[in-house]
């Protein structure tokens, strides 16, 4: 494994630990901190917010299930 790959793989357990523990914090009594489904759904409340997220969950499907599901050395035999 490269130091690149295990950067990028750091980075994303990065992310998802603070995305945890903000989704945490928001909901407990009284806080302050919006949950990931009141963003989310303040996001699609606007047709822009709805495009963004159409790309990002493309963008995500693309990178994290399509490619990894092509065979190895694709598209070179």
């Amino acid at each position: 494994m490269s130091a690149g790959y295990a950067a990028t793989i750091a980075a994303y357990l990065l992310l998802v630990a603070a995305a945890v523990v903000l989704e945490l914090l928001g909901r407990r009594p009284g806080a302050t901190v919006p949950t990931f489904s009141d963003v989310v759904t303040a996001v699609a409340a606007t047709v822009p917010g709805r495009i963004a997220l159409l790309g990002l969950w493309w963008w995500a499907g693309w990178h994290f299930l399509a490619r990894s599901s092509l065979p190895p050395g694709w598209p070179y035999p």
